[in-house]
């Protein structure tokens, strides 16, 4: 049974585990979904009471027809409305009267339809609200619970199903369609279910509620979703959490990849992390498994029921095949996933040679070849070889790939079997072309079977991240107010609604304030002050334009770099003001400032998503920014830790630098940064560095852009 609801969720314990149904709208006309209802919930067996209502009367599936809820001999703890759209407000308002406090609403053409349609779903949900009536919809198939059974749903998909299986995986989406497509292949895989929830436009109970509830049930063990869109940010990351912290794990497709985050175009970050980036750090936070196909959704859900509790945390497999071309193939599969083949140690091929046949290839891949299967005593021996690839500390998981064999199919199985239950890492098995039975005897023990082996590879890979992920350092709770290093924002950037970018002089004077390290530079209006900046400072210097219409500058040519003497300031000078009135720019002046050599450059950015919050990035700065594409985002605030985690997952950073800490400079810069950026006071804003040179020894923050929206 479900878990009893906390603030700030909506109860849908009536949704997913009625106890009676009424079915409203329901007939025996063909195509009614109301009367395809009331047949399914008899044909899978629900067990309470099922009261089909049409205000004609009639009979649906032998059923007579109640011509209305105050007709009702008990009030039902679930309405399924099979009415239109414009049915939907008088039908929920009906089930108020009597008692009814959860319903589901199939009716399409509403949020989703126009304008017309979201007036009429805004009065929806507001009926229901002030009625205290949960609803499920409009436009959803509805839901399945396998275990009760309740198929409170009108999904075609059960034409082809004559019994359900229940099982511990839960699917959740914003498409009927998906969720229904996943129930299937994993009830044709011989895996069992949980729910099936079609949250449909979510007019009153969203997304989050749902996953909330399955994060609380304790007959759910995996959670599997599709996802569109977020409505709440704080509750959907509440319920992720609760789920992380009762170690269930999620997996979802986040659809729409495709809209861009409305970031300031102006600054890099608004070309480099949009929308579907955000995602990614939200997810990789909180502990989600993103897949990008149904067939990858069912399939990492499939196998995390039998090893959630033991994800791979090196990327190290061992292949064992009966053919030396799939072992081959799958090694190459490894090395695109990101996942190694480690070489056996001596003493592992020790222990494999008298127990291998001697056309056997001892390797990882190890290739027993066909000879092992045919031969009774090699048969027996292999269950001892396997256990010792396994044991390899560098193996962390083992993909056995068998081949056709069919007439050994049950000798092979017991060997998978017996492996699955000895070893204590993950084991993929992959049968390309697997004999009768074989499938459904494996899945009876929780283990999904594989028919290519780069379904396989590929879970494994996510499988490896999602351990790498559990294990990186959790984000700091947001300090209080007062805990805040204080910060006054008033002198520096004015009140305005309007659109606004901050110079780099202004930024570099924010930055300042804040305690991080800034190039020494100072604003010139004419030549004699530039030159007298650039002595003050010290060579080499560069000289910047400066206007509030430039906001990449090399693009623009107003930047010249590598000046020793006064001479090559005056001509930058005088070149930089002459390309100004060419383009034609206005300038508020020139910025000289002081340059450092080597290092490398850091792109680190700051901005509020109007979903998640305050972000903040660093990623492959200066000239390589665009080139390489390459950026970590995480929720502000992140403690210096998360911050040297971020810079440990980009490919660039100091010579000879070891994995950075959080002691390095840049990871000290990152934190204050990012604790910094939580207290704008904007609503939409973007706050770029672009570079902030790394050395192992100190930062420096050269080039600062501020857009306030």
């Amino acid at each position: 049974m479900l878990s009893k609801v906390e603030e700030p969720f909506l109860d849908v314990s009536g949704i997913l585990e009625p106890s009676s149904v009424v079915v409203i709208g329901a007939s025996d006309r063909p195509g009614n979904l109301g009367g395809d209802t009331v047949r399914r919930l008899v044909k899978f067996g629900f067990r309470g009471p099922v009261w089909p209502v049409n205000p004609k009367g009639g009979t649906v599936a032998g059923r007579d027809c109640l011509t209305c809820l105050s007709a009702l001999p008990e009030v039902p703890n679930l309405a399924i409305l099979a009415v239109p759209a414009n049915a939907l407000i008088g039908a929920i308002e009906e089930c108020a009267r009597v008692g009814i406090t959860h319903g589901i609403a199939y009716a399409g053409g509403l949020a989703e339809a126009g304008s017309a349609g979201v007036d009429l779903q805004q009065e929806l949900t507001a009926v229901c609200r002030n009625n205290g009536f949960n609803l499920c919809g409009p436009n959803c198939v509805g839901v399945i619970n396998a275990s009760l059974p309740a198929t409170s749903t009108f999904s075609t998909a059960l034409y082809e199903m004559e019994s359900l299986r229940p099982g511990s995986i839960s699917i959740l989406g914003q498409s009927g369609g998906i969720c229904t497509g996943a129930l299937s292949m994993m009830q044709q895989a011989g895996f069992g279910t949980r729910y099936m929830i079609s949250s449909g436009n979510e007019a009153v109970v969203g997304f989050a509620d749902y996953l909330y509830a399955l994060a609380c049930d304790p007959g759910t063990a995996v959670i599997g979703g599709y996802l569109e869109g977020v409505g709440d940010a704080d509750r959907f990351l509440r319920a992720l959490e609760e789920a992380r912290s009762r170690g269930k794990p999620v997996v979802l497709i986040k659809a729409g990849t495709t809209g861009v985050s409305r970031q300031a175009a102006l600054a890099h970050t608004g070309a480099l992390v949009g929308e579907d980036r955000v995602y990614d750090a939200i997810f990789e936070e909180m502990g989600v498994i993103r897949v990008s196909s149904l067939e990858e959704l069912v399939d990492v859900s499939l196998t995390l029921v039998r090893t959630r509790s033991r994800l791979p945390k090196l990327p190290g497999v061992g292949i064992v095949t009966f053919g030396g071309g799939n072992g081959v193939l799958a090694a190459d599969q490894c090395a695109a996933r990101g996942l190694t083949t480690p070489s056996l140690s001596n003493e592992c091929l020790k222990r494999l040679r008298p127990l291998l046949v001697s056309v056997a290839t001892l390797a990882n891949p190890l290739d027993l070849t066909p000879t092992t299967a045919f031969r009774p005593e090699s048969l027996a021996r292999l269950p001892e070889a396997l256990e010792a690839v396994a044991a390899e500390p560098a193996i962390q998981s083992v993909l056995f790939i068998a081949g056709s064999l069919a007439s050994r199919a049950t000798e092979i199985s017991d060997v998978i079997l017996g492996l699955v239950e000895r070893t204590d890492k993950p084991v993929f098995v992959c049968w390309p072309s697997p004999p009768a039975g074989v499938r459904e005897r494996l899945a009876s023990a929780e283990i999904f079977m594989f028919l290519d082996t780069e379904r396989a590879i590929r879970v494994i890979g996510r499988m490896h991240s999602s351990a790498e992920t559990l294990e990186r350092p959790q984000r700091p709770e947001r300090p209080a107010e007062e805990d805040l290093a204080p910060f006054d924002w008033a002198p520096f950037v004015p009140e305005t609604d309007a659109r606004l970018v901050v110079s780099e002089p202004e930024c570099h004077r924010i930055l300042r304030a804040a305690g991080l390290p800034v190039a020494a530079a100072r604003l010139v209006r004419n030549e004699a002050e530039a030159l007298e900046a650039a002595e003050s400072i010290g060579p080499p210097v560069a000289l910047k334009g400066i206007g509030p219409g430039v906001t990449h500058r090399a693009e623009a040519g107003l930047i010249a770099l590598e000046l020793q003497g006064p001479e090559d300031v005056r001509a930058a000078f005088q070149e930089l003001n002459a390309r100004a009135r060419r383009i034609p720019v206005e300038l508020e002046g020139v910025y000289v400032q002081k340059m450092f050599p080597g290092g490398v450059e850091l792109l680190v950015t700051t901005f509020r998503d109007p979903l998640f919050g305050t972000m903040v990035t660093c990623g492959a700065g200066g000239h390589w920014t665009e080139l390489l594409d390459e950026v970590v985002t995480e929720r502000a605030p992140v403690g210096p830790g998360l911050a040297a985690h971020m810079l440990s997952r980009l490919r660039i950073r100091p010579p000879a630098a070891v994995p950075p800490r959080e002691t390095d400079p840049a990871a000290r810069f990152i934190a204050r940064f990012s604790e910094l950026a939580v207290s704008a006071p904007w609503d939409r804003f973007v706050m770029e560095i672009n570079p902030l040179k790394w050395t192992r020894e100190e930062v420096v923050a050269v080039d600062g852009l501020l857009i306030v929206n």
